[in-house]
């Protein structure tokens, strides 16, 4: 028998936790997979649909509905009667559910980042997750569950899953599966901080490997440098972090790429050595993380950048 989930890599708890709800039969009506982008939550949604809805290819079912665009979800595409026909979908997500199964013994829809909604159409979704219909699914993606993103009601509507980064040996394995040679294959998976799906979109760009070379040079120069140089640094990629946040769409953020990069040139160095100097790089790789998580919490991106190459600078 062909496991649903095959092709995934990583996330044993979540998918075998879904694999044994689908085989008896016993679904939630309505699912929130939580976990940052491309960890495979929607790739993972896509695998459960198709095995619930075996007729036809999932691009062609007529009991399936899907949306994972990055753009804002328009209430037009959610409410039961619209204001105005769906601009991307024949019907809204209420009225696609609010009908029978066509062919297939159930519904299903997929909606990736359901935080794309705003409060108040979210709103209009939880009355759907209140009052499910039979021999329905829908399955919800969120990057978080704080209230910002999607409201605690729609949480509290739903069976959470949960889906944490894969370790980068997994993700190589899935890149060289795909063709990928062995170089870059390890190299997009270290810098990919678990999440496969941003591996396998980015494991045939070039610029991807120039950038990351580009960081590394960079983090060289810091070592032994005088301190206006790891100044220069943060304050660079301080400001392409700021310009990033003002864009849209699946961009880098530039200052997590950075400190990927930099991560594996410092592990490099860190096994390459002995005795203290080992240590000294120990030291710096842990910092690394410390960095990592000064920059998801409420401090200074630019002083967290510049606290951690300054230290940098005493290597050599």
């Amino acid at each position: 028998m062909t496991d649903l989930f095959d092709g995934i890599v990583g996330h044993a708890q979540a998918l075998e936790q879904l694999r044994s709800q689908a085989v008896s039969g016993r679904l939630a009506h309505a699912y929130l997979f939580v976990g940052e982008s491309g960890l495979g939550k929607t790739s993972a949604g896509r695998a459960l649909a198709a095995s619930l809805l075996p007729e036809a290819a999932l691009t062609r079912h007529p009991d399936y509905w899907e949306d994972d665009r990055i753009k804002p979800l328009s209430i037009n595409e959610i409410r039961l009667l619209p204001d105005k026909p769906p601009e991307f979908h024949e019907l809204s997500l209420q009225a696609f559910l609010n009908l029978k199964p066509a062919v297939g013994a159930r519904r299903v829809a997929v909606v990736a980042n359901v935080g794309r909604l705003r409060d108040q159409d979210q709103s209009v979704l939880l009355k759907t997750l209140e009052e499910p219909h039979p021999h329905r699914v829908i399955v919800l993606t969120t990057p978080s569950l704080n209230p910002f993103v999607v409201l605690p009601t729609v949480v509290s509507r739903c069976q959470r899953v949960f889906f944490h980064p894969v370790p980068s040996p997994e993700i190589e394995k899935l890149l060289a599966r795909q063709g990928v040679a062995a170089g870059r294959a390890k190299v997009v998976a270290e810098l990919a901080r678990g999440r496969p799906g941003w591996a396998v979109r980015v494991a045939g760009d070039e610029a991807v490997i120039e950038l990351h070379e580009n960081w590394t040079r960079r983090l060289e120069e810091v070592f032994g440098a005088p301190a206006d140089v790891p100044l220069r640094v943060a304050a660079e990629l301080d400001s392409g972090q700021m310009a990033w946040r003002r864009t849209e769409g699946e961009a880098e953020d530039p200052a997590l790429f950075a400190i990927a990069s930099w991560q594996i040139e410092l592990r490099k160095r860190m096994l390459a050595s002995r005795g203290r100097e080992q240590g000294a790089w120990a030291r710096l790789l842990e910092l690394s993380y410390d960095t990592l998580g000064y920059l998801e919490q409420n401090v200074s991106p630019r002083l967290a950048l510049e606290t951690f190459l300054l230290e940098c600078r005493k290597a050599s």
